[in-house]
């Protein structure tokens, strides 16, 4: 897929169709990673910012609860891996409500834990769940995901000696499955009649899902696109 130059980034669509959501420009979900140097105050205004430019709807996503399994993965007590969570969540709430509040935005910033009571969450969390025990290359992905997840917290912990495992992998797992269903059927979720995710890296996962290597699919109303900052 072609890159598109757009000031301070590079858009790379998934798929052909995340491309045609994304010049539609309806809505995009910012997703923003914890305990990530990446996001810092700096660079989430300059996605705010560009994102305000570029679609007519913004939201932000936040980690939710499940942020904590990452932590307590890696040998973190589970009172202080949620005491860091929510400190992590509150930065990241503070420094995306400053960017929407200066493009006069509305402040429309969710974690995954939110959407515990909504329909269509629900029911596209379930399908995961039942895709994640019943088909093993889709689980094994999964999991891969989780590996590196945990890798990149490890090495920030200078821990990168530490032996991942399997335990360990299925604790932390339950962060990508939380969200999944936004890459999935975001739109639907939000009540948005198309949107694209964005992140700042490709998902090994939803490269796969574009590929048509398991059953899951993701909705027709629902994009993904790659920031890259131009430097």
């Amino acid at each position: 897929m072609q890159q598109v130059i757009k000031d301070l980034f590079y858009v790379v669509p998934l798929s052909r169709n995340c491309e045609k959501i994304y010049k539609n420009k309806t809505h995009i979900l910012l997703g923003i990673s914890p305990f990530n140097s990446k996001f810092s105050q700096n660079y989430i205004h300059q996605l705010i910012d560009w994102s305000s430019k570029n679609f007519k709807n913004v939201t932000v996503l936040l980690a939710g609860d499940e942020a904590k399994n990452l932590l307590e993965a890696l040998g973190t007590p589970t009172t202080k891996a949620e005491r860091k969570v929510r400190k992590e969540i509150r930065r990241h709430f503070r420094f995306s409500e400053e960017a929407l509040r200066k493009n006069g935005r509305e402040i429309d910033i969710y974690t995954f834990s939110d959407f515990k009571n909504n329909k269509i969450y629900n029911e596209v969390y379930q399908n995961v769940i039942y895709y994640f025990e019943k088909d093993e290359k889709f689980r094994k992905s999964c999991l891969a995901m989780s590996h590196d997840a945990l890798s990149s917290r490890a090495k920030s912990l200078n821990m990168e000696d530490i032996e991942i495992t399997d335990n360990m992998l299925f604790h932390a797992v339950k962060y990508v499955l939380a969200e999944l269903p936004f890459f999935l059927s975001g739109a639907s979720i939000l009540g948005y009649k198309e949107s694209v995710l964005a992140y700042h890296r490709p998902w090994k996962l939803g490269e796969k899902i574009k590929n048509s290597e398991f059953y899951i699919k993701m909705s027709d109303n629902q994009g993904y696109i790659i920031l890259k900052q131009i430097n």
